[in-house]
């Protein structure tokens, strides 16, 4: 009998972890382009919006990066927990994210921000000024 409550206890505790886990709430694909032109092979950091904009000065500060392909696209998942709190209870929720790229020096030479719901799916520009190319 104990060993029937020991394991119903073990597949319990296991159907229960297995609900907490991270889910893709929204999607961001961050186009880097020089001159009109993609850029592939770039790094591309993510900030969220607990640090705001100031933040984006210093690559240190992100939350995530991400390469840009060869078509110069740099795919992010944003998840719960960590960008969203968990959507389970159907409430939408929005968040402001900042997206950069920086030169070879460490500074930031190119930013965007796009304020994004959960579920929501979005392409975003971000140019680069020609002759700073972050490594």
């Amino acid at each position: 009998m104990n060993r029937i409550k020991i394991i119903m206890l073990a597949v319990g505790t296991a159907i229960m972890t297995s609900c907490i886990g991270f889910k893709t709430e929204a999607t961001v694909d961050v186009e880097v382009t020089q001159k009109g032109k993609p850029v592939s092979g770039v790094t591309v950091y993510k900030f969220d919006d607990t640090t705001g904009e100031s933040a984006t000065l210093y690559k240190s500060n992100a939350s995530g990066s991400e390469q840009t392909n060869a078509a110069g696209v740099a795919h992010f998942d944003l998840k719960s927990p960590d960008d969203f709190a968990p959507s389970s209870l159907g409430a939408e929720e929005s968040n402001t994210f900042y997206f950069a790229t920086y030169d070879a020096n460490d500074d930031r030479n190119a930013m965007v921000a796009v304020t994004l719901h959960t579920g929501e799916k979005k392409t975003v520009m971000l140019d680069m000024p020609e002759g700073l190319v972050n490594p």
